[in-house]
């Protein structure tokens, strides 16, 4: 039986993420093929190392002259920073649902960059960034404690579930979604 081990990088920066990788998409989801960093030492035990990150690109004086923040955020999965034991399908579902967890994440950053358009810029919006990070911190332990990481079906399925809703909530935020897929006003 495989120990589960999980890293996941989760981060926030100001500059660009690596060339290669992968934007959070509502048609496209993560697939096996899609984790194509190296295999760890079998005697660690891993089954999943997961690379997903946010680009936040602000501080520019073409910034005042934007609509919206919401391009501005960028939700990201690193293959070439990425592997997943195959062999586990709970593996990749779980992979999966932190992709759409940390995409609840850039929108709910980007309501909040949106809501406070003169804190962002006067370019003192890490706090907004922190209170953000801190709370998805919060969900995310929720989420691994409830379906013991992936492994627990009934955990797992309630947890797509309470996401799902919480995407569809900040529909108006997403970067990758059509205008049919947004809330109405």
């Amino acid at each position: 039986m495989w120990r589960i081990l999980l890293l996941v990088a989760v981060t926030c920066v100001a500059s660009s993420v690596e060339a290669q990788r992968l934007e959070w998409s509502e048609t496209r989801k993560l697939t096996v093929n899609d984790f194509k960093g190296p295999q760890p030492d079998p005697a660690s035990g891993q089954s999943l190392i997961a690379s997903f990150g946010l680009e936040v690109t602000l501080g520019k004086e073409e910034d005042r002259n934007l609509a919206t923040f919401n391009g501005t955020v960028i939700n990201s999965f690193s293959p070439a920073n990425s592997w997943i034991d195959w062999r586990d399908q709970s593996r990749l579902r779980y992979a999966i649902t932190l992709f759409d967890l940390n995409e609840w994440m850039a929108r709910e950053l980007r309501r909040r960059l949106n809501e406070n358009r003169k804190i962002v810029l006067s370019g003192e919006y890490q706090s907004i960034q922190e209170d953000v990070r801190t709370e998805f911190d919060k969900i995310r332990e929720e989420y691994d404690n409830d379906s013991n990481y992936g492994n627990h079906p009934i955990g797992q399925l309630n947890w797509e579930t309470r996401i799902s809703e919480r995407l569809t909530s900040l529909g108006d935020y997403c970067r990758t979604c059509g205008p049919e897929k947004r809330q109405p006003r």
